[in-house]
């Protein structure tokens, strides 16, 4: 009977350490089963996280790329503008592009070469009136500059009077204005409009023209002079005769 229980202990032991084996096992199994599912999971996490940092980094090259490409069409249109600018005459264009050189003398030239109609069609598109001011002004005072340079020449001078008196012809109503304006303002003492932009554009066109009056006497005198000299001088030799 001793045998029996002991073989009957023995076995019992046997199945319970077996049980207990299978346990250990299901459990370690159990625990690297979490752990794969661990890995799997903060790999996805990761991969997650890398995803975002590339749509990121996308969104920051797509922003980056599409600035530019503001900047790129700004400046095009920009361009576009200044190509498409017009100016009012090819008298108008001359003198706008011989200022920034400080010389007129290509005006001169070009009007050589026109009729009287033309002429007079070019200088009357420089400015059309009081109500054109905004831009005449700055084409007329370009004009002005450009007849005391002609003046000064000593060159040309039948066609530069010529020129001349057309310029005062045809705009002789807005210089009348502009120099009445400025007097009336001068005589009012209105210390407010002193440092007005305008103001100052007037009286800088108003200054020009008694500088062109001075330069045309001047050239006027000095070739009446002659002309006086060679008179003298041919009626002294016809007496000698």
């Amino acid at each position: 009977q001793e045998e029996w229980r002991s073989g009957i202990d023995s076995s019992t032991k046997e199945d319970a350490d077996n049980t207990g084996n299978t346990e250990k096992s299901a459990t370690n199994d159990s625990s690297n089963k979490d752990d794969g599912w661990d890995a799997v999971w903060s790999d996805d996490d990761n991969g997650d996280d890398a995803e975002n940092n590339a749509d990121n980094s996308e969104e920051a090259s797509d922003e980056a790329k599409q600035a530019q490409n503001d900047e790129e069409i700004e400046s095009t249109k920009a361009t576009k503008r200044r190509k498409v600018m017009h100016h009012r005459s090819k008298l108008a264009e001359l003198l706008q592009n011989c200022s920034e050189e400080d010389s007129y003398s290509e005006v001169t030239k070009y009007l050589s070469t026109m009729g009287p109609s033309s002429i007079d069609v070019e200088i009357s598109s420089l400015c059309y009136g009081a109500h054109d001011l905004d831009d005449g002004l700055h084409l007329l005072h370009l004009a002005s500059l450009w007849l005391v340079e002609a003046c000064e020449s000593n060159q040309s001078f039948e066609a530069v009077n010529a020129y001349l008196h057309r310029f005062l012809h045809v705009h002789s109503n807005i210089i009348i204005q502009i120099d009445t304006d400025i007097k009336e303002g001068e005589t009012e003492n209105l210390i407010e409009d002193a440092e007005d932009p305008k103001k100052l554009k007037l009286k800088e066109f108003a200054g020009t023209i008694a500088q062109l009056r001075e330069k045309q006497k001047a050239g006027s005198n000095r070739l009446q002079g002659k002309m006086q000299h060679t008179i003298c001088l041919l009626r002294h030799l016809s007496r000698m005769v």
